[in-house]
């Protein structure tokens, strides 16, 4: 039995592994860009995630009026409020004698507070502090925070004994006597806007 095939048929033979093959490249290429697609999209939402959630950290800062008055500022810098679950520091902290009245442990204990804090976006709390006081050259912090159900850290170590050893200094020429701490009171207000 021979069978020969007619020119439609070896027509119809070459169409249908024509359209079969057509058919798997345009597979590969619909599920290459899908897997693209996907990958950007999650790479669209990290990036969305990043622009908008909290960034809360510690550094130090002084405001100096006619005395230098030392302070850890806790701020959100992020667009996002942020509730702080975790805060830990340097023991040390606590030992330090900051309030005038000896035996007030007030402003010592005000580490212990910081947790279950919620800072807005550009919220900060400032915690007063005699840096010149602290025994140690650098200090830690660790500083664990939730947003919309998520969980993030920030690590800072703060060389507190350069910080101290920076001074800001006040120009005392041209000031009528009595109007000194209204005078630097301005050039700190306008030192913090420049």
């Amino acid at each position: 039995m021979e069978c020969s095939l007619t020119p439609s048929d070896v027509i119809n033979i070459i169409s249908i592994i024509a359209s079969t093959i057509v058919s798997i490249v345009a597979i590969v290429i619909s599920m290459k860009s899908l897997k693209q697609a996907r990958i950007t999209n999650e790479q669209n939402n990290r990036m969305l995630e990043e622009s908008t959630r909290p960034y809360i950290t510690i550094y130090l800062d002084a405001i100096t009026i006619c005395e230098q008055s030392s302070f850890f500022v806790l701020k959100n810098f992020g667009q996002s409020p942020g509730r702080i679950v975790l805060f830990e520091f340097d023991p040390v902290l606590k030992s330090i004698e900051t309030s005038p009245q000896p035996g007030n442990q007030l402003i010592n204990e005000q580490y212990d507070f910081v947790n279950g804090l919620t800072l807005a976006p550009g919220q900060s709390k400032m915690m007063l502090c005699k840096v010149t006081e602290i025994p140690k050259d650098t200090l830690s912090f660790k500083i664990g925070y939730t947003a919309l159900g998520k969980y993030y850290e920030e690590s800072v170590e703060l060389n507190v004994k350069n910080y101290a050893h920076i001074p800001v200094t006040r120009p005392g020429s041209h000031i009528r006597p009595g109007y000194e701490r209204q005078v630097h009171s301005l050039r700190e207000m306008i030192d913090r806007l420049v």
